[in-house]
């Protein structure tokens, strides 16, 4: 068993509002010397098989199914095992 985390992200040059509305709100407070690159989601997953390669092979194929829309965003994987 292998523990999965996969952070999605958006394309750079693709609108991001969530970063732009979080940018904002960080300035209104006085951080105007922080930039938020970008706004994204982490997904933790638990996936049952042999290999480190394989949880990141089926973790590749649920992105290009479903997790992750190619056209606006991009992702990295980080693969351990499970104590």
């Amino acid at each position: 068993m292998f523990r999965v985390e996969l952070a999605v992200r958006p394309r750079p040059g693709v609108k991001d509002p969530q970063a732009e509305a979080v940018q904002e709100s960080l300035a209104r407070l006085g951080h105007g010397g922080v930039t938020v690159d970008a706004v994204g989601r982490l997904l933790s997953l638990t996936v049952e098989c042999d290999t480190a390669e394989e949880a990141e092979r089926i973790t590749s194929d649920l992105c290009d199914q479903l997790l992750v829309n190619p056209n606006l965003e991009t992702y990295s994987v980080s693969v351990g095992e499970v104590a």
